[in-house]
């Protein structure tokens, strides 16, 4: 803070007559910063503004950063059954993405665009690193610096990637994306074979089974024509078969997830707890058929004549096989198209084509934040230059106070550079 003028020496000027200072000095506070400020003027402009025409110039010498950015459509449900490697899932961490247990499609195609898989793969087919002169590491590092993934809340995937060619931008991001997809097709192409190989050979089994089921029924019917069963053990045979076609099903979807997906992920928990209890309901539904009067309170094939129970068991055989066949060759059939679909795994709602938009340096607002932070420093050594001018004046002692501590101050910092 500025001393009272009052206490500094009065000039010639000062004690003149008419001199609206006088002896008392001017006021004290805003008045006088703006007083001092207004007269050293030249200084708040020029200094300023040399300042910031160095720095413009000198942003000059740092190259353009340009970013292309590509936006994805949500992919349908189904993507998500595809998934990705566990391994490349828990890679995905280096790459600044992680995926919740209930993760979406989106999120999972997110983890895919990121991945360690596809920037190796990008990097391997431009020949980046021999383009940027890196190491293959070192450029597949840069890779993933230099991209970005965000998932809006209407499930729309936005990829970024940023370069020094505006042109390049939009290639690589482009090329990461083609790669993603490739990746997806991949991996569904090789689940879609095995599924179909294990369906296959079950469907091989279950065309046997079926085959012999339904002569032993038709012998059985030639010998006992008259043989009829009650609409009731109908039914639950009917029902027997139909819960032994999901069984079925479950553990086919169970055997393709155990390939792909992690043993704590959702889906393969919900599958095998679904498993357990379609086998319960099996057991219960088999103690009616078989007639468990005590624990399900109905009569089943027990409460039939001998030539009754070999019936429904003979049917219930069949009802089985044909149900599991049935349910086999449907599944056999969507593996086969899956397993030569040629089709893109997403849909691309906008590529990069018009070259990619610059991001920095943003040599406006570091005009505009030099020229503002240099005028505050130049107004700050104007006050205070004006304050230990107007000190000397009043109270040499601690003038002199002020520029030992400035001096020691200065003295330490020679010292630590040297």
């Amino acid at each position: 803070m500025i001393n009272p003028p009052a206490k500094f020496p009065a000039s010639e000027e000062q004690s003149a007559p008419g001199n609206p200072t006088g002896p008392a000095g001017p006021p004290v506070g805003a008045l006088r910063v703006v007083e001092v400020l207004a007269r050293e003027r030249r200084i708040l402009w020029r200094y300023p503004l040399a300042v910031t025409v160095i720095v413009v110039l000198i942003s000059f010498l740092f190259p353009n950063e340009y970013r292309s950015t590509v936006s994805i459509l949500p992919p349908e449900r189904d993507f998500q059954s595809m998934s990705v490697p566990i391994g490349d899932l828990k890679s995905l961490a280096a790459g600044g993405m992680s995926l919740p247990l209930m993760a979406t499609p989106s999120d999972i195609l997110a983890a895919v665009l990121t991945s360690r898989t596809v920037r190796d793969s990008v990097v391997s087919r431009l020949g980046l690193d021999r383009r940027w002169g890196f190491d293959f590491d070192v450029a597949v590092g840069r890779v993933r610096d230099n991209s970005g993934v965000k998932v809006a809340q209407t499930g729309v995937v936005e990829f970024w990637v940023v370069d020094r060619n505006r042109y390049f931008s939009d290639t690589l991001v482009n090329s990461l994306v083609d790669e993603a997809d490739r990746l997806n097709q991949s991996i569904l192409t090789t689940k879609a074979r095995r599924t179909r190989e294990f369906v296959e050979s079950r469907l091989v089994e279950t065309r046997a089974q079926l085959d012999v089921a339904s002569r032993a029924l038709r012998e059985f019917q030639s010998r006992h024509r008259s043989v009829a069963l009650e609409a009731q053990i109908s039914a639950l045979v009917g029902n027997a078969a139909k819960l032994k076609g999901q069984l079925t099903a479950d553990e086919i979807d169970l055997s393709a997830l155990e390939g792909t997906l992690s043993p704590e992920h959702y889906r393969i928990k919900q599958l095998r707890t679904r498993i357990r209890e379609t086998k319960r309901q099996i057991e219960d539904m088999e103690s009616s058929v078989m007639g468990d009067s005590a624990k399900t309170g109905t009569t089943g094939i027990a409460g039939l004549p001998r030539i009754g129970q070999e019936m429904a068991e003979k049917l219930r055989e069949v009802k089985i096989a044909e149900t599991l066949y049935t349910l086999l060759t449907e599944q056999y059939e969507n593996a086969r198209i899956q397993e030569r679909r040629d089709t893109p795994s997403f849909s691309v709602l906008d590529r990069a084509t018009r070259g990619g938009q610059k991001i920095r340096p943003k040599r406006l607002l570091i005009g505009i934040g030099t020229l503002v932070v240099a005028f505050v420093l130049a107004a700050a050594l104007v006050l205070v230059q004006e304050y230990l001018s107007q000190l000397a004046m009043a109270d040499p002692a601690k003038h002199r106070a002020v520029l030992a501590i400035r001096d020691a101050l200065l003295s330490r910092r020679s010292v630590r550079r040297g």
